[in-house]
């Protein structure tokens, strides 16, 4: 059984989530350990309100969308939409791979640059009410960024009603007769939420694996007995993989 620096350093991890949640106590423990996926829970509920209101009460979307045109223009490829399509909806291959190629241009992550050459068709064009290329992109994106800053306030509000509650519970827990075993189950608590953090850690190394990080920060997982077998059996890892690796 071999432990190598970087082992040490994600069980002094665990050790540290654990002290942290002996110290905090179980109720604020688990609080902080949910609190995450209670606010994410909660923003998707509220989102479409105040995605909503962005929309139709702010000059947000408009503002963003002339940004993204003038994007457009520099590059000087704001074209007509032409009216003959292809049987799937889209525009006949010789327009299409001009736009796609344009797409392929832009100077955005490859995942907007998937997700707008996926979305380049008539039923698309129609649901943002657009009829030329340069329109379809400007909109998209801005539909795109003010859903983001949407979920984000969404987020936001979100996180100030579970930390008012968390602020109630944690008063709750002060309580003698419950404060013992509240130190005692928040250590547990405090443990696994540093698996999650070594799970999220390993994922970005597997998502790097061919960068000469992610190589040699696999390379150490193999080598320690500990990472391995936390690697084996990390769940966002083999999720990962599930959806995305077939």
């Amino acid at each position: 059984m071999e432990i190598t620096w970087l082992g040490t350093l994600a069980i002094a991890i665990l050790i540290f989530t654990g002290y942290g949640g002996y110290r905090k106590g179980f109720v604020r423990e688990i609080m902080s350990f949910f609190f995450v996926f209670l606010a994410l829970a909660l923003a998707w509920m509220i989102n479409p309100y105040v995605n909503d209101f962005m929309m139709k009460k702010t000059p947000a979307y408009e503002r963003i969308q002339e940004s993204c045109l003038n994007l457009i223009d520099s590059q000087n490829m704001d074209e007509e939409k032409s009216d003959e399509e292809s049987s799937d909806g889209k525009i006949m291959d010789g327009t299409i791979q001009e736009e796609t190629t344009f797409i392929d241009g832009l100077n955005l992550p490859k995942v907007l640059q998937k997700s707008l050459t996926d979305n380049n068709t008539a039923e698309v064009y129609k649901e943002l009410a657009v009829d030329s290329f340069g329109d379809y992109v400007s909109g998209y994106l801005a539909r795109l960024i003010v859903n983001g800053m949407s979920y984000l306030v969404s987020y936001i509000l979100a996180n100030l009603v579970i930390r008012l509650i968390g602020c109630v519970l944690n008063a709750i827990a002060e309580l003698p007769l419950i404060n013992g075993a509240n130190r005692l189950t928040g250590a547990l608590v405090g443990v696994a939420k540093g698996i999650v953090f070594l799970w999220i850690a390993l994922l970005i190394l597997t998502v790097l694996c061919s960068t000469e990080t992610g190589k040699t920060g696999l390379a150490l997982v193999e080598k320690d007995s500990f990472l391995r077998v936390v690697y084996r059996y990390d769940v966002l890892v083999n999720a990962f993989l599930q959806f995305f690796g077939k």
